[in-house]
């Protein structure tokens, strides 16, 4: 699990972000920095249609509340600079990352905010996505779910057509997200490119599924 994240630009400002997480492992963001939240990141602009939060009980997006902790300071940059980041985990591991594109960085914490956050849509799959080193490629990533329902359907958790499900609705989520960030400002599309990456990786898990899932069960058999 991630403590905290650098990045370093090229115009050499750091961004320093350490993330919240409860005892349960839910990502959190810090509500100090949300008094008066933007509407882009109230739960009822653009909600989601498989969302089962109530306003009333969380009144802000908790996916577009922990993008919103970088809102202004990515929203005038571009997807393709370069920057360096460093990750502290939590057993006191640390990587370095020379020379990544910021849409990639992007990418990452839309990941975790979707993943790990209060999302009900992305919290269907956590388990996929927290046993990932951080700034997983995208074969690890594809791995990771055909892991996740390979599991579930072997043990009578649901076939093809819950996994079908659950990733339309992940689509849908990050349709929404992407509506919301449109509203965000900024001339920057670091954010809107990021979380086109991690869309894409859903949709073609979605294409993918049958065969890689098969290949999962093929090779615990085989093991």
């Amino acid at each position: 699990m991630i403590r905290s994240l650098s990045i370093r630009f090229s115009d050499g400002e750091t961004l320093t972000w350490v993330p919240g997480f409860s005892q349960q492992g839910t990502l959190q963001w810090s509500r100090l920095s949300l008094k008066e939240p933007p509407d882009w990141v109230r739960l009822e602009t653009f909600k989601c249609p498989a969302c089962t939060l109530s306003q009333i009980d969380n009144p802000i997006c908790p996916v577009a509340a922990v993008l919103a902790e970088f809102g202004h300071e990515l929203a005038n940059r571009d997807s393709f600079e370069n920057v360096r980041v460093v990750v502290e985990e939590d057993d006191g591991r640390e990587q370095v990352f020379r020379e990544v594109p910021l849409q990639q960085v992007a990418s990452e914490l839309v990941r975790l905010a979707v993943f790990q956050s209060g999302c009900p849509v992305g919290r269907r799959i956590k388990l996929a996505m927290v046993r990932l080193r951080p700034f997983p490629q995208r074969d690890e990533i594809l791995k990771a779910l055909a892991i996740f329902f390979a599991l579930r359907q072997q043990s009578g958790g649901g076939g093809g057509e819950q996994q079908k499900g659950v990733m339309a609705a992940l689509h849908e989520v990050f349709g929404c997200l992407a509506k919301r960030l449109e509203h965000a400002g900024g001339r920057g599309d670091a954010y809107l490119n990021g979380l086109v990456i991690v869309d894409s990786l859903s949709l073609l898990f979605g294409l993918t599924a049958p065969e890689l899932i098969q290949k999962t069960i093929d090779e615990c058999r085989f093991w």
